[in-house]
Order: C-alpha cells, then structure tokens, then sequence
C-alpha cells in the first residue's frame, strides 16, 4: 500500500471505514449475513520506515475485525487474496 502511513494510523482508518459501513448497512436494513466482505489487512505504508512483521499485521488485523464488525457478521467468509509467498516486503 502507497504512502508513509504508520501501522497504527492504518488501523484508525480501517476501524472508522468498517463502523461507518456497518452502521450504514443497519441504517439500510441491509441482512448482514448474506453479504460477502472483503476487508484490507491492517498494514503500514510502503514508504513507512517501521514496517511491521507478518505477525504484528495479522495481530492488528483481527483485533480491527473484533473491534468493528457486528457480532452476527464475525462468523461469515471473507474473500482475501493470499500474499506472496516472499511477503513481508524488504525493508
């Protein structure tokens, strides 16, 4: 992902995107559980000098989910393209 943006500051966006698009979801009647969310990973940005390991990507990551997303939605799938297989990226 473009930008110098830090681990943390991803995670502060993310968090408000997801509220946001559930509480317009609900403001919508829309059923939760047949819908197919595809969330980004919590990651810093390419031009961000403390990049973050695999570990502390997938820490921040699910702690956003449980954090943002209904209870009801928690179980459902989502689509995530794998990452290569040399991720993380050089730093």
């Amino acid at each position: 992902m473009d930008g110098g943006h830090t681990l943390e500051r991803c995670y502060e966006v993310t968090e408000e995107v997801l509220r946001t698009l559930f509480n317009q979801l609900y403001s919508q009647r829309v059923m939760l559980e047949g819908m197919i969310l595809k969330p980004n990973m919590v990651l810093p940005g390419l031009a961000c000098p403390q990049q973050a390991t695999v570990d502390e990507v997938a820490d921040a990551t699910v702690r956003c989910l449980l954090q943002a997303v209904p209870l009801p939605y928690r179980g459902s799938h989502s689509c995530r393209a794998a990452k290569p297989l040399n991720w993380p990226r050089p730093v």
